[in-house]
């Protein structure tokens, strides 16, 4: 779902634009926040995230400039509202996706989401096309084995045959490339702790990861992992940065004879 902000100081605007975005169910848009101001907005943006800003620009204190300074390479697609249509033209030659001119019409709002669906579906496709395939090479035939303590007794497994584990509460669900799962009475940081670390990946709070059994890494504004099962495996914001190099050291390290 598509997430916007709006930014307006005049609260009739405000909810006038509001209620023109609510004729567009079908496209699965959401209004995570609204402000009066520019400070209230900035914050609201950094919290949310948001896929689409509205940002009035006739207000003298929410110039461009000032909006700039907090976000000088914008992920997210602005919106420009003005009465102004020679001033939305200037402020659209940065980095505004496009604007509407006040009042507001369900046509020409129509016509911009339109644009921004077709665009982020564009953007998505390009990721997934681009993203990195981290893993081409085979599985270690060796692993390590461990014996997992369960409620009637142990299991005894190698860690190769380990796809990933999730946490579950206070417990950890192992799960084998056969499919067949084990949950034991351990953490994450215990297992991390217990598996070779050239094998074992932690990509994000609930999840560790064989890195041999990953397809595909896509990168975005929620990045994931494909494993070669076909499952899809959340990635941490702070880990995407940098998952792909590390991975890949720790592919060079396991083939090191």
């Amino acid at each position: 779902m598509q997430t916007a902000i709006i930014i307006n100081d005049q609260d009739n605007a405000l909810h006038a634009l509001i209620g023109l975005l609510s004729n567009f169910n079908s496209l699965k848009l959401r209004v995570a926040g609204t402000a009066n101001h520019l400070d209230e907005g900035v914050k609201l943006i950094k919290q949310n995230n948001p896929d689409i800003v509205f940002l009035d620009i006739d207000q003298p204190e929410q110039n461009i400039r000032s909006f700039y300074t907090h976000f000088k390479d914008p992920t997210f697609k602005i919106i420009f509202v003005t009465a102004y249509q020679q001033q939305a033209i200037e402020a659209s030659q940065n980095t505004a996706f496009d604007y509407l001119l006040k009042p507001v019409s369900l046509n020409d709002l129509q016509i911009i989401l339109q644009r921004i669906t077709q665009q982020m579906l564009i953007e998505q496709k390009a990721q997934e096309k681009e993203s990195t395939s981290l893993t081409d090479f085979p599985i270690p035939s060796e692993g390590t084995n461990i014996i997992f303590d369960v409620e009637n007794g142990f299991i005894f497994e190698n860690t190769a045959n380990i796809e990933y584990c999730s946490a579950n509460q206070s417990y950890a669900l192992v799960k084998l490339h056969t499919g067949k799962e084990i949950l034991i009475a351990k953490s994450l940081k215990q297992l991390t702790d217990q598996f070779p670390a050239q094998t074992f990946y932690r990509v994000h709070k609930s999840y560790l990861v064989n890195i041999f059994y990953i397809r595909r890494f896509v990168k975005g504004k929620e990045s994931y992992l494909i494993l070669k099962s076909g499952v899809r495996i959340p990635v941490a914001v702070r880990i995407s940065p940098h998952i792909t190099k590390d991975i890949k050291e720790m592919i060079k390290g396991s083939l090191v004879v």
